[in-house]
């Protein structure tokens, strides 16, 4: 029996334009579920996030004092709204182009995403990507704790979780793709064997020339990316 390809997505910036973090906290503001200063924050995080200048275990948990006592179903009922209403007409045409590509090859194809799994679960519905590692919230009778399940899906706990996916599908890590804009995801980068750069942040941009890695760049609309390679 052949050994199955992986295939990983980023969300943010790869597979939808902008920023879901902050997108879910202007939305959660405008049905009066947060307040103006939780807003900012979130984006001022943002920012420093794309800066890699974050700690994002203390701004997670942060954010996660908002969802303290709010019922599973609740959530996922409003990132199914949220979905339908701010995130599927951000999605990258070109992205979901490569997403059909690899799942018509036979590619376990999977989005791999520090946001939760209830924000992820539409936008890999919606693109029929069987696959989701994401950063899973802690409940109890039913209700978030504000607690996130160790470790986060970012930077090194990528790796974590696509070695558990990789072992429950006997596939083999180093032998997979990976589709992301940000350095933050350079440990799981330098795992696979295609690493592919999309749209990225200026750190991401400089070190994928000095590798050679290829550069995509997604855009909205009916125009193709621009694709470049370093020489």
């Amino acid at each position: 029996m052949p050994v199955p390809k992986l295939c990983f997505f980023d969300m943010d910036k790869t597979l939808i334009a902008g920023n879901s973090g902050v997108s879910f906290m202007r939305y959660a503001r405008k049905h009066r579920r947060t307040s103006r200063w939780k807003e900012l924050k979130a984006l001022m995080d943002y920012l420093r996030y794309r800066f890699d200048v974050l700690d994002m275990s203390k701004a997670y948990r942060a954010s996660l004092q908002l969802l303290i006592g709010v019922r599973v179903e609740e959530l996922a009922r409003f990132c199914e709204e949220w979905f339908e209403e701010e995130i599927r007409k951000l999605i990258y045409p070109e992205a979901h182009d490569f997403v059909r590509e690899h799942l018509a090859r036979g590619d376990r194809v999977t989005i791999i995403s520090n946001a939760t799994t209830y924000a992820v679960e539409p936008l890999a519905h919606y693109l029929e990507i069987p696959h989701i590692l994401a950063t899973r919230l802690e409940v109890l009778d039913g209700a978030f704790t504000g607690n996130y399940i160790e470790p986060l899906c970012f930077r090194y706990g990528k790796i974590f979780w696509a070695e558990k996916l990789a072992a429950q599908l006997q596939a083999v890590l180093e032998e997979s793709t990976f589709y992301t804009d940000s350095i933050t995801d350079l440990p799981l980068l330098e795992r696979v064997k295609n690493p592919r750069v999309i749209n990225p942040d200026p750190k991401l941009r400089a070190l994928a020339k000095r590798r050679g890695w290829p550069i995509q760049y997604f855009k909205m609309g009916d125009g193709k990316g621009r694709e470049s390679r370093a020489k």
